[in-house]
Protein backbone atom coordinates (compact mmCIF):
# COMPACT_ATOMS: atom_id res chain seq x y z
CA UNK A 1 0.00 0.00 0.00
CA UNK A 2 1.40 3.34 -1.07
CA UNK A 3 0.10 6.66 0.69
CA UNK A 4 0.87 10.35 -0.27
CA UNK A 5 -0.12 12.49 2.66
CA UNK A 6 -2.12 15.97 1.04
CA UNK A 7 -2.85 18.56 3.32
CA UNK A 8 -5.95 20.54 2.16
CA UNK A 9 -6.07 24.04 4.06
CA UNK A 10 -7.65 27.59 4.02
CA UNK A 11 -6.35 30.45 5.64
CA UNK A 12 -7.67 31.67 8.96
CA UNK A 13 -9.29 34.99 9.07
CA UNK A 14 -7.98 37.45 12.09
CA UNK A 15 -4.74 35.26 12.37
CA UNK A 16 -2.15 38.40 12.86
CA UNK A 17 -0.10 36.13 10.91
CA UNK A 18 -2.38 34.90 8.45
CA UNK A 19 -0.92 31.06 9.13
CA UNK A 20 -3.15 28.08 7.79
CA UNK A 21 -5.05 25.44 9.58
CA UNK A 22 -5.43 22.03 8.39
CA UNK A 23 -8.76 20.76 7.31
CA UNK A 24 -7.85 16.79 6.28
CA UNK A 25 -5.25 14.80 5.68
CA UNK A 26 -6.14 12.35 2.81
CA UNK A 27 -4.13 8.83 2.07
CA UNK A 28 -4.40 6.78 -1.11
CA UNK A 29 -5.24 3.12 0.05
CA UNK A 30 -4.58 1.72 -3.59
CA UNK A 31 -5.12 -1.81 -1.77
CA UNK A 32 -8.34 -1.29 -1.02
CA UNK A 33 -9.24 1.63 -3.64
CA UNK A 34 -10.16 4.28 -1.43
CA UNK A 35 -8.90 7.90 -0.28
CA UNK A 36 -8.94 7.54 3.79
CA UNK A 37 -9.90 10.68 5.41
CA UNK A 38 -7.94 11.73 8.52
CA UNK A 39 -8.93 14.80 10.71
CA UNK A 40 -7.53 16.89 13.23
CA UNK A 41 -8.43 17.58 17.12
CA UNK A 42 -4.71 18.62 18.04
CA UNK A 43 -2.03 20.70 17.02
CA UNK A 44 0.64 22.53 18.13
CA UNK A 45 4.01 23.63 16.74
CA UNK A 46 5.53 20.46 16.24
CA UNK A 47 2.92 17.85 15.45
CA UNK A 48 -1.06 17.09 15.19
CA UNK A 49 -3.15 14.30 16.01
CA UNK A 50 -5.09 13.18 13.31
CA UNK A 51 -7.93 10.63 13.44
CA UNK A 52 -9.47 8.56 10.93
CA UNK A 53 -12.97 9.39 9.59
CA UNK A 54 -13.81 8.12 6.57
CA UNK A 55 -12.95 5.94 3.32
CA UNK A 56 -13.79 7.65 0.10
CA UNK A 57 -14.11 4.63 -2.58
CA UNK A 58 -12.12 5.61 -5.63
CA UNK A 59 -11.56 3.54 -8.62
CA UNK A 60 -7.99 4.54 -9.32
CA UNK A 61 -6.67 4.52 -12.70
CA UNK A 62 -3.67 1.92 -14.27
CA UNK A 63 -1.63 5.79 -14.20
CA UNK A 64 -2.42 6.49 -11.01
CA UNK A 65 -1.27 3.13 -9.40
CA UNK A 66 1.81 3.30 -11.04
CA UNK A 67 3.12 6.64 -10.10
CA UNK A 68 1.17 5.89 -6.85
CA UNK A 69 3.47 8.09 -5.09
CA UNK A 70 2.19 11.24 -7.10
CA UNK A 71 -1.33 10.38 -6.85
CA UNK A 72 -3.08 13.63 -6.02
CA UNK A 73 -7.34 13.34 -4.92
CA UNK A 74 -10.13 14.43 -7.69
CA UNK A 75 -11.81 17.55 -7.59
CA UNK A 76 -15.18 15.58 -6.46
CA UNK A 77 -12.90 13.32 -3.81
CA UNK A 78 -11.46 17.25 -2.17
CA UNK A 79 -15.48 18.17 -2.53
CA UNK A 80 -16.91 15.65 -0.99
CA UNK A 81 -14.51 15.92 1.90
CA UNK A 82 -14.85 19.72 2.35
CA UNK A 83 -19.06 18.85 2.45
CA UNK A 84 -18.82 16.37 5.18
CA UNK A 85 -16.46 18.25 7.50
CA UNK A 86 -19.77 19.37 9.58
CA UNK A 87 -19.88 15.76 9.77
CA UNK A 88 -16.78 15.14 11.13
CA UNK A 89 -16.07 17.80 13.16
CA UNK A 90 -19.31 17.04 14.81
CA UNK A 91 -17.57 13.25 15.71
CA UNK A 92 -14.29 14.71 16.45
CA UNK A 93 -13.94 17.88 17.51
CA UNK A 94 -16.24 16.89 20.60
CA UNK A 95 -15.04 15.56 23.47
CA UNK A 96 -18.58 13.94 24.48
CA UNK A 97 -19.23 12.09 21.88
CA UNK A 98 -15.65 11.21 20.83
CA UNK A 99 -14.79 10.12 24.27
CA UNK A 100 -16.16 7.77 25.90
CA UNK A 101 -16.05 5.58 29.73
CA UNK A 102 -16.59 2.19 30.07
CA UNK A 103 -18.80 1.39 33.04
CA UNK A 104 -18.85 5.15 34.53
CA UNK A 105 -18.51 5.16 38.15
CA UNK A 106 -16.05 1.89 38.05
CA UNK A 107 -12.57 1.87 38.70
CA UNK A 108 -10.30 -0.96 36.67
CA UNK A 109 -6.65 -1.59 37.86
CA UNK A 110 -3.77 -3.49 38.43
CA UNK A 111 -1.68 -2.67 40.57
CA UNK A 112 2.31 -3.86 42.16
CA UNK A 113 3.72 -2.81 45.05
CA UNK A 114 7.42 -1.38 45.03
CA UNK A 115 9.95 -1.55 48.13
CA UNK A 116 10.38 2.31 49.27
CA UNK A 117 13.28 2.77 48.10
CA UNK A 118 12.49 2.45 44.41
CA UNK A 119 12.81 5.39 41.87
CA UNK A 120 9.62 5.80 41.14
CA UNK A 121 10.45 8.84 39.00
CA UNK A 122 13.38 7.26 36.55
CA UNK A 123 10.60 3.92 36.65
CA UNK A 124 7.97 6.01 34.99
CA UNK A 125 10.35 7.69 32.66
CA UNK A 126 11.52 4.89 31.72
CA UNK A 127 8.40 3.39 30.92
CA UNK A 128 7.60 6.55 28.64
CA UNK A 129 10.83 5.60 26.69
CA UNK A 130 10.03 1.93 26.41
CA UNK A 131 6.45 2.80 24.74
CA UNK A 132 8.16 5.81 22.42
CA UNK A 133 10.33 3.20 21.36
CA UNK A 134 7.56 1.12 19.85
CA UNK A 135 7.28 -1.47 22.96
CA UNK A 136 4.76 -2.84 23.22
CA UNK A 137 3.93 -2.23 20.04
CA UNK A 138 0.24 -1.40 20.70
CA UNK A 139 0.78 1.44 22.58
CA UNK A 140 1.18 4.42 22.01
CA UNK A 141 2.23 7.97 24.97
CA UNK A 142 -0.92 10.16 24.57
CA UNK A 143 -0.70 13.02 22.58
CA UNK A 144 -0.30 16.54 24.60
CA UNK A 145 -1.11 14.47 27.73
CA UNK A 146 1.55 12.39 28.24
CA UNK A 147 3.35 12.46 31.40
CA UNK A 148 1.56 14.31 34.55
CA UNK A 149 3.01 14.66 38.18
CA UNK A 150 1.18 15.14 41.30
CA UNK A 151 1.21 16.14 45.14
CA UNK A 152 -1.74 16.31 47.37
CA UNK A 153 -2.37 15.45 50.62
CA UNK A 154 -5.21 13.31 51.98
CA UNK A 155 -7.71 12.81 54.96
CA UNK A 156 -9.03 9.36 54.90
CA UNK A 157 -12.01 7.82 56.62
CA UNK A 158 -13.25 4.19 56.58
CA UNK A 159 -17.08 3.71 55.92
CA UNK A 160 -18.64 1.61 57.81
CA UNK A 161 -22.37 1.86 56.62
CA UNK A 162 -25.11 2.28 57.12
CA UNK A 163 -25.21 -0.20 54.75
CA UNK A 164 -22.78 -2.99 53.35
CA UNK A 165 -22.94 -1.08 50.08
CA UNK A 166 -21.61 2.34 51.67
CA UNK A 167 -18.30 -0.01 52.91
CA UNK A 168 -15.11 1.24 51.80
CA UNK A 169 -13.34 5.11 52.29
CA UNK A 170 -14.04 8.60 52.01
CA UNK A 171 -11.45 10.77 51.78
CA UNK A 172 -11.26 14.69 52.02
CA UNK A 173 -7.85 16.09 49.22
CA UNK A 174 -7.84 20.06 49.78
CA UNK A 175 -8.35 22.31 46.46
CA UNK A 176 -6.33 25.20 46.31
CA UNK A 177 -9.08 27.97 45.33
CA UNK A 178 -10.79 26.44 48.86
CA UNK A 179 -12.66 23.36 49.98
CA UNK A 180 -12.26 19.68 49.32
CA UNK A 181 -13.05 16.60 46.64
CA UNK A 182 -14.33 13.83 48.45
CA UNK A 183 -13.22 10.64 46.69
CA UNK A 184 -15.04 7.57 47.88
CA UNK A 185 -14.38 4.17 46.86
CA UNK A 186 -16.68 1.36 47.59
CA UNK A 187 -15.79 -2.20 48.13
CA UNK A 188 -15.62 -4.77 50.25
CA UNK A 189 -12.11 -6.06 49.71
CA UNK A 190 -9.25 -5.00 47.68
CA UNK A 191 -9.80 -6.47 44.46
CA UNK A 192 -9.11 -5.40 40.27
CA UNK A 193 -12.95 -2.98 40.31
CA UNK A 194 -14.18 -0.93 42.68
CA UNK A 195 -16.75 1.69 42.84
CA UNK A 196 -15.20 5.30 42.46
CA UNK A 197 -16.78 9.25 42.80
CA UNK A 198 -15.39 12.36 43.45
CA UNK A 199 -17.41 15.35 43.94
CA UNK A 200 -16.56 18.56 44.99
CA UNK A 201 -17.28 20.41 48.70
CA UNK A 202 -17.28 24.22 48.41
CA UNK A 203 -17.45 24.90 52.56
CA UNK A 204 -14.61 25.58 54.31
CA UNK A 205 -13.87 21.96 56.53
CA UNK A 206 -11.05 23.39 59.08
CA UNK A 207 -10.41 19.86 60.62
CA UNK A 208 -10.95 16.38 61.38
CA UNK A 209 -14.39 16.59 63.18
CA UNK A 210 -16.12 19.23 60.60
CA UNK A 211 -14.97 16.20 57.98
CA UNK A 212 -16.09 13.69 59.61
CA UNK A 213 -19.61 15.69 60.81
CA UNK A 214 -19.92 16.15 56.98
CA UNK A 215 -19.82 12.49 55.71
CA UNK A 216 -22.81 11.76 59.13
CA UNK A 217 -24.52 14.91 58.98
CA UNK A 218 -24.87 15.68 55.30
CA UNK A 219 -23.97 12.43 53.45
CA UNK A 220 -25.78 9.80 56.28
CA UNK A 221 -22.59 7.61 56.46
CA UNK A 222 -21.47 6.00 59.21
CA UNK A 223 -17.52 6.53 59.03
CA UNK A 224 -14.45 6.47 61.66
CA UNK A 225 -10.98 8.76 61.27
CA UNK A 226 -8.05 6.37 60.09
CA UNK A 227 -5.45 9.07 59.02
CA UNK A 228 -3.68 11.52 56.68
CA UNK A 229 -0.93 10.98 54.01
CA UNK A 230 0.83 12.94 51.60
CA UNK A 231 0.72 10.84 47.83
CA UNK A 232 3.25 12.17 45.12
CA UNK A 233 2.44 10.28 41.72
CA UNK A 234 3.65 10.35 38.18
CA UNK A 235 1.72 9.05 34.92
CA UNK A 236 1.89 8.10 32.20
CA UNK A 237 -0.75 8.31 29.91
CA UNK A 238 -0.91 5.71 27.08
CA UNK A 239 -3.32 5.18 24.49
CA UNK A 240 -3.91 1.80 22.85
CA UNK A 241 -3.82 1.75 19.03
CA UNK A 242 -6.04 -0.92 18.09
CA UNK A 243 -8.95 -0.22 20.45
CA UNK A 244 -8.23 3.39 21.22
CA UNK A 245 -8.49 2.67 24.91
CA UNK A 246 -6.84 5.03 27.26
CA UNK A 247 -4.67 3.97 29.88
CA UNK A 248 -2.38 5.51 32.58
CA UNK A 249 0.50 3.64 34.06
CA UNK A 250 1.73 5.58 37.45
CA UNK A 251 3.79 4.92 39.92
CA UNK A 252 3.23 6.84 43.74
CA UNK A 253 4.69 7.66 47.03
CA UNK A 254 2.66 8.07 50.36
CA UNK A 255 4.29 9.07 53.39
CA UNK A 256 2.21 9.02 56.44
CA UNK A 257 2.77 11.77 59.24
CA UNK A 258 1.27 10.41 61.86
CA UNK A 259 3.60 7.16 61.15
CA UNK A 260 7.01 8.48 60.88
CA UNK A 261 9.50 6.74 58.36
CA UNK A 262 6.54 4.41 57.06
CA UNK A 263 6.43 5.15 52.95
CA UNK A 264 4.17 2.83 50.18
CA UNK A 265 5.19 2.59 47.12
CA UNK A 266 3.01 1.47 43.96
CA UNK A 267 2.50 1.19 40.16
CA UNK A 268 -1.09 1.14 38.95
CA UNK A 269 -2.07 0.36 35.29
CA UNK A 270 -5.47 1.88 35.42
CA UNK A 271 -7.98 2.03 32.47
CA UNK A 272 -9.22 5.91 32.47
CA UNK A 273 -11.27 6.36 29.32
CA UNK A 274 -12.10 5.38 25.32
CA UNK A 275 -11.88 6.83 21.93
CA UNK A 276 -14.01 6.42 19.23
CA UNK A 277 -17.95 5.21 19.08
CA UNK A 278 -19.46 4.22 22.31
CA UNK A 279 -19.62 0.58 22.32
CA UNK A 280 -20.03 -2.87 24.11
CA UNK A 281 -16.45 -3.43 24.58
CA UNK A 282 -15.69 -4.45 28.30
CA UNK A 283 -13.83 -7.96 27.82
CA UNK A 284 -11.84 -5.89 25.16
CA UNK A 285 -10.42 -3.51 27.40
CA UNK A 286 -10.01 -6.11 30.66
CA UNK A 287 -7.94 -7.84 28.22
CA UNK A 288 -5.65 -5.31 26.88
CA UNK A 289 -5.17 -4.13 31.13
CA UNK A 290 -4.21 -7.67 31.12
CA UNK A 291 -1.64 -7.90 28.03
CA UNK A 292 -0.17 -4.51 29.91
CA UNK A 293 0.36 -6.16 33.54
CA UNK A 294 2.32 -9.49 31.66
CA UNK A 295 4.26 -6.62 29.57
CA UNK A 296 5.01 -4.62 32.80
CA UNK A 297 5.68 -7.83 34.94
CA UNK A 298 8.50 -8.12 32.30
CA UNK A 299 9.69 -4.72 32.52
CA UNK A 300 10.22 -4.53 36.10
CA UNK A 301 12.02 -8.12 35.99
CA UNK A 302 14.27 -7.00 33.35
CA UNK A 303 15.39 -3.85 35.43
CA UNK A 304 15.48 -6.08 38.69
CA UNK A 305 12.97 -4.27 40.32
CA UNK A 306 11.36 -6.02 43.38
CA UNK A 307 7.46 -5.80 43.15
CA UNK A 308 4.83 -7.57 44.29
CA UNK A 309 1.48 -8.28 42.50
CA UNK A 310 -1.50 -7.48 44.46
CA UNK A 311 -4.12 -5.18 45.05
CA UNK A 312 -3.33 -3.71 48.13
CA UNK A 313 -5.36 -0.49 48.57
CA UNK A 314 -4.57 2.56 50.65
CA UNK A 315 -6.66 2.37 52.74
CA UNK A 316 -5.81 -1.45 53.03
CA UNK A 317 -2.45 0.13 54.14
CA UNK A 318 -4.00 2.42 56.33
CA UNK A 319 -5.65 0.80 58.07
CA UNK A 320 -3.16 -1.91 58.90
CA UNK A 321 -1.12 0.81 60.19
CA UNK A 322 -3.73 2.36 62.32
CA UNK A 323 -4.04 -1.68 63.93
CA UNK A 324 -0.74 -1.91 65.09
CA UNK A 325 -0.02 -1.43 68.72
CA UNK A 326 1.87 1.72 70.02
CA UNK A 327 5.55 1.39 71.16
CA UNK A 328 6.01 3.52 74.36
Amino acid sequence: MSHRWREDTTGVEGSARRESMPLAVLAADLRQRCWVVYVPSRLNDEAGLFHRVAEIAHVFSFAENSRATTTEPSAAVLADVVDRLPEFSATVGSHECWYFTIDAGVEYEHKFTLDPDTDIYALTRGIAAEIERGEPDYLRLEFANACEMWHFHSYMFEVTGPTSADCGYASFIPRRAGGHVIKRKRFTQDGFARYETKTTVSEALTDIAQMQSYLHQRLGLEVSYLGDFTRTRFDNNVESVNTGHIYSIMADRCVFPEHPGTVLQQLEIEYLRSRGTERECRSEMIEELNSLRGWTTRHLADLAIPAKTNYLSKYTFLRRLTQQPTVE
